[in-house]
């Protein structure tokens, strides 16, 4: 092995590693949520989870004909 530690100086390394994985811990950006609402591009792909932490996925289903009285729900916010 012909490089050698004479120009490493362990401690010092050992203390900048330290402090960078530290500093990467500390400033860590904060987890977004992400609202995704189903469609059928992606019925079959995403499981969702509620807030009583049960998880359930959707089932496409086709409809044999479109309803007269439809109405516009708003999205629900949390």
């Amino acid at each position: 092995m012909n490089f050698k530690l004479k120009y490493i100086s362990v401690p010092i390394f050992l203390v900048s590693f330290a402090l960078g994985i530290f500093a990467v811990y500390i400033y860590e950006p904060e987890n977004k949520k992400i609202m995704v609402y189903p469609s059928p591009d992606n019925v079959d792909y995403i499981q969702y989870k509620d807030k009583a932490n049960n998880c359930f996925q959707f089932k496409e289903q086709k409809v044999a004909s479109c309803p007269t009285n439809v109405e516009r729900i708003p999205i629900q916010s949390n």
